[in-house]
Order: structure tokens, then C-alpha cells, then sequence
């Protein structure tokens, strides 16, 4: 009985250990943030089109992304807004989803999240927040 309690106390501790941090991280979410680096999933920052034949190289077009606290954003290459969410690792905007790689007050990593794996190629793209 005694080990039941001890395993149920660490549980819940570690539970809100966790929202904490889940808590900090969305919080470091908020902000403008610019895209500076697109590539594949395996690393790939380059391919070669298949009607020319010419090599290009990944790019991020510009994109920049304005999360705000009150879970709405807008990007800046369709001009589009959007609500967001996020739920564990997975963050939705709007109807897109990406999986977060890494994020900090000033880095986020994202990868595009395909649940019903049907994408043919999968891109990260790594964000630097803008003050």
C-alpha cells in the first residue's frame, strides 16, 4: 500500500511538473517570429526540378508568423489569420499542423506534421523570434 502511494504521489508531481513547463514553452510561443532556414526532414536543403532539370534550393519565401496570448496569428505570405492551439508537441495553425522541435525565447523549430501520413515530403523550418 505504502509503494501504491509513493507511485501515485510521483505521478501526480510529474503531471504538474509538466503543465508547467507545457504552461512556459506556449508562453515563449507568443511573438513574431521570421523564418531564416527551410529543409527537408532528413536535412535536404536542395532539389532539382523535374521539368528543367535545375537545381534550386529550399527557401522560406520571406515567411513571417505573428502568434499573439489571446491564440490567434496571422502569417505573412498569404496574409492570412488564423487561430492556434497547442497540444503536447503538435502545434495547429489554423488547418496546419507542425510538430515542435524545439522551442525557446528566441528559437523555434518546427516540421510539418502529416497524421495521416499522405505528404510526399516533409519540410522543417526554423524560426528565429524578431523583437
Amino acid at each position: 500500500m505504502k509503494v501504491l502511494v509513493i507511485v501515485l504521489f510521483l505521478f501526480i508531481i510529474t503531471g504538474i511538473i509538466s503543465c508547467q513547463n507545457s504552461k512556459n514553452n506556449s508562453q515563449d510561443l507568443f511573438g513574431k517570429w521570421k523564418c531564416h532556414h527551410k529543409e527537408l526532414e532528413d536535412g535536404t536543403t536542395k532539389s532539382t526540378d523535374i521539368f528543367s532539370d535545375e537545381e534550386f534550393e529550399f527557401s522560406c519565401n520571406r515567411l513571417t508568423i505573428i502568434l499573439k496570448s489571446d491564440f490567434t496569428g496571422s502569417e505573412s505570405l498569404s496574409e492570412s489569420n488564423f487561430k492556434y492551439h497547442i497540444n503536447d508537441s503538435i502545434l495547429t495553425l489554423g488547418n496546419r499542423q507542425y510538430i515542435i522541435e524545439k522551442l525557446t525565447n528566441t528559437e523555434l523549430i518546427i516540421r510539418d506534421y502529416d497524421s495521416k501520413q499522405i505528404s510526399l515530403s516533409t519540410f522543417r523550418q526554423k524560426l528565429k523570434k524578431v523583437k
